[in-house]
Parts: C-alpha cells; structure tokens; sequence
C-alpha cells in the first residue's frame, strides 16, 4: 500500500527529460485524437519517470499511468523531424524491474508511426514523373498510372488511369523522407488533408536521384499503418527511363533558336531544346516555364520558322501552349505564344527578341535624315527633353551603314537659356517585311535595350519610333501623323552638324555646369 500510495502522488514521482526532437503534437494513424508529447509526458502513456539503458540507448523512457496505477517502457525511434515510430512494452506494476520492462521489447514487438500535425512540407526525392506498368495481378481495373511531378518541388500527384468511376488523381505534399538501411521511406498527405500517402523503395546509388527505381511499394491503407510492411503494400513497376519517351516526348530545335535573349521590355528568355523560360530582367521571377512537346512545323514559303507545341506545369496540372518563332537575323526572332485550347490560330503573347551585339553586316533601310515637329514625344526613355525637335539620321555614318543617331534639341524646362542637345547611338539589328506597308527594323542601343524602326514601304516619306514588345504585331495607333518622323533629306545635312552634337553624358555634364553658373550668379546677386 505504501509502493502504491508513493508512486500515486505526482508530486514524489521521479522525473526525466524528453529530449525537443520527440516534443509536439503527433497524428497515429487510427486513433483520433492527437498525441501530445512534453518534456515530462506523452498523451495515453503518462508521466515519464525514468530513462532505462546505457548511454547509447537514449530513447528508451518509463511511463508512470495514474489511472491504471502501472508502468510500461516505451522506446521511440526517431526518423524523420516529421515522422516518428515507437514500440512499446505492456503495463507492468509499478514495481517491476524497469530493465525487465524494457527488455520484453523485441524487433517483433508492433511498430507504430506518428506524423507530426501541421508538420512543414519538405522537398519529395523525385525530380522528374515516375510512369508506372499496368498490374494484371491486381483485381480492379482502376490503377495507378504515375507519380507525376509538379512545379513545386514539395508536392506530387497520383495520377489513375482513365477506368476509375471517377476522377480519383490526389495532389499531395511530402512532409517526411528517411532510409532504413538501402530502402527508402516518403510520408505525404493529401492537399484536402484526408489521406497520407507512404511508399518506399530501393536505390542503391543515393547520389542518381535523377534515374528512377525499379518498384515501389504503395501502402495500401490510407492511415499508413503498414508503412514498413512490404507483404500488405501494392508493387509498382516503375518503367525505365528509356521508356520515357511516349510521356515526355524529345525535341531538337535549330542552332538558331538556343541561348539568351533580351526582350524590348527588358525581360530575359532562355531557349534550349527541350525548355522555354522567360524571367524579369533580375531573374528573381520566372514569368513563364514551357516545355517543348512535339515539333509541329518547321518551315513555311519565304519563312525560315518552326511551330512547337508545349506545355507549362500549374501547381500539378498542365496547360498546353502553341509556340512559334521566326526568324529575322542570327541576333534576331519573332515570337508568338497562344493556347492550344484555341487551335494553335491565336497568339496572345508577341515579342521580338534580340541578342546584345557591338556590330551588325545589315544596313539600315531607307537611308537619310527624319526630323519631328515641335510636339513630338519620344516613346523611349533616352533623353532630358520631354517635348522637343529631334531628328534621327539612318546609316549616315561613313563607316558602318548599319549605325544610326537619334538626338534632340530642347531648352532646358528650369533654366530656359541652357540648350539642351542629346543623341544617341544605335544598330540595326534586323530589317523584315511582312505585309505590303510597313518595313521594320530592331535598333539596338545602350548596349542591351532596344526599339522598333516602323517605316512605310514608300521610300523616303517617314519613321516611326516605337517601344512595344513586338516589331511584327504592333497596336496601330501607335502610328499615325503626330508621332512621325518626316523624312527631311540625304545624309549631306547631317554630316555638316554631327560634329556639334554631343552625347547624353557629356550634356548632362554640360547643364549641371550652366546651372551652377546660374545659381551662384543668383546668390552673388542677393547678397
């Protein structure tokens, strides 16, 4: 009565220390209530009252329960931040031998798993889909088709084949990945939180995570009870990756296509044979990320272009684009992206794309001078003058006609008597024609941004200068009398009055000079 009535009162038990990678709230499968596990108790266990075994054994606790008045041993076996399994013995009296208790642990003894709740994703072990042979073992004709791989690198999905009643595809997040020996363990759950996801499988070679395994064992129970039990699990083939191919299709995409490029708007696109990528001028965002699926043309009449189908992954699910790009010069393409779900007819994304280059083996089209009326805008941002004469020259320089100038005079808007004088150098980068009115032509300038040159087919009447994304699909109303620049004459004009010019640096040197001249005349005046 004595033993009984000591171990009873809380305040005369033993104590010990559960150490943090054990402490939380855990999900057991089957139960429904959550486990709470502190530094001095576990939930359905009760008080930890002693540690049993060497220093070597450190998972190994005593736990005192009030209500039952007995004691068990409980060892836990830490996996995974998020996953944890124990053993436990049955309930001894509360004085038994606490080695003994342990002891009656055996490797037989039923092994159970909790998952952390509310637990932080982790990335799954897969970097590509994993594609799955039909089972003929199995009863039922609905069966698992895939692992298919998802944009984030967190989240797969299970994806059926097209004989369940419904459509029965689960988005899910993998929270927990661990080996025991060569075999290796994941723990998912489902998006909606209904369902964990467990299966295992053996790879040798940890470093190929790329290639994938040749099985994989599915818990067949939804609660994950049978996670290291391969007898109960349902066994996926895993198609070689050889065999890959009628998933994910193989493209080859001409030399001419591959590499950086700019786009007029500042973006960054990448193009190799198999991926389109285009990202903010930062790269810190990646605006779209396409896969090539097939090839579906590659050259037209008078066009040297190619047609491509591709998809882009959306969290699991994919959309399907239609691509096309032409090309106008070895620096130069066109690009069109539209949905697949309109037939591959409609473009909704248009760009012409340009590789900086310091020369170019073009000359500008319809050589000469063009000059502004007093209102003209620029609609590039290259000067101090909002409102100004500006004049741009075509291949007026004696030794590259592929050059141009572009500059401007105006009074400055603080101090009028300073006159401002600005100019710009540009490429000709490419010159195309696509219809019967307008040519156009890509200008390269400050090294990596660029305009378009629009300029009707009727020589020597005007030019346009515009800044949108496409010189091939541009708004018309971008073009009109307001914003023209008229032709005005041959080079003579500007050969004479070049050398009066200066650049955009040096005038703004030039002006911050005048304007402390005229500030410190103002302060002499005052005082």
């Amino acid at each position: 009565m004595l033993l009984t009535f000591g171990l009873s009162s809380t305040s005369s038990l033993p104590t010990c220390f559960i150490s943090a990678p054990f402490v939380g709230e855990w999900i057991q499968p089957g139960l429904v209530d959550l486990i709470t596990i502190n530094n001095t108790s576990c939930s359905l266990k009760g008080t930890c009252i002693s540690t049993v075994g060497q220093q070597d054994v450190k998972n190994k606790f005593i736990f005192y329960n009030e209500q039952t008045r007995c004691k068990r041993c409980v060892l836990f076996i830490p996996r995974h931040l998020n996953a944890l399994q124990y053993r436990e013995s049955e309930c001894f009296d509360a004085d038994d031998d606490n080695g003994r208790i342990c002891g009656s642990i055996t490797p037989d003894t039923v092994l159970y798993t909790l998952f952390r709740d509310n637990a932080e994703s982790t990335p799954c072990p897969f970097e590509q889909s994993w594609y799955f042979e039909k089972n003929h073992q199995l009863s039922t004709s609905c069966q698992l088709k895939s692992f298919q791989h998802c944009f984030s690198s967190n989240t797969f999905q299970l994806t059926y084949n097209n004989r369940c009643p419904t459509n029965q595809n689960v988005q899910a997040t993998c929270f927990a990945h661990f080996t025991d020996g060569i075999i290796n363990y994941v723990v998912a759950r489902s998006i909606d939180r209904q369902r964990f996801v467990c299966f295992s499988y053996t790879k040798t070679k940890r470093d190929e995570q790329s290639i994938p395994p040749n099985e994989v064992y599915l818990s067949a129970d939804d609660t994950c009870r049978d996670l290291l039990t391969r007898e109960s699990a349902i066994v996926l083939n895993v198609l070689p990756s050889t065999s890959h191919h009628q998933f994910e299709s193989k493209t080859q995409l001409p030399e001419w296509t591959h590499g950086k490029w700019l786009t007029i708007g500042t973006n960054i696109v990448y193009i190799n044979n198999t991926q389109f990528i285009m990202k903010t001028h930062d790269e810190q965002k990646i605006l779209y990320d396409l896969r090539f699926t097939r090839i579906l043309t590659s050259r037209r009449q008078h066009e040297n272009a190619i047609r491509i189908k591709a998809k882009s992954l959306e969290q699991c699910s994919s959309i399907f684009y239609c691509i096309k790009i032409i090309y106008r010069s070895s620096s130069v393409i066109d690009l069109t992206i539209g949905f697949d779900e309109h037939g591959c007819k409609e473009g909704h994304l248009h760009h012409t794309l340009f590789k900086p280059s310091i020369s170019s083996n073009i000359s500008c089209p319809q050589m000469g001078t063009y000059k502004s009326s007093n209102t003209y805008r620029p609609s590039i941002p290259i000067s101090t003058c909002s409102i100004g004469l500006w004049t741009l020259s075509l291949g007026c320089e004696l030794t590259n006609k592929s050059e141009l100038t572009f500059s401007s005079s105006c009074r400055h808007e603080t101090v009028p008597e300073v006159q401002i004088m600005t100019s710009i150098k540009g490429i000709c980068l490419a010159s195309w024609r696509t219809d019967h009115r307008f040519q156009r032509t890509i200008i390269l300038y400050d090294q990596t941004r660029a305009f378009c040159l629009i300029q009707p087919l009727k020589q020597m009447t005007a030019s346009w200068i515009v800044s949108e994304s496409s010189c091939t699909n541009l708004d018309t109303l971008s073009i009109n009398v307001e914003n023209s620049l008229r032709y005005s004459d041959n080079c003579e004009h500007y050969k004479q009055t070049s050398q009066y010019l200066t650049t955009n640096h040096s005038s703004i040197q030039r002006i911050s000079y005048l304007l402390f001249c005229f500030l410190t005349v103002l302060l002499l005046c005052k005082y």
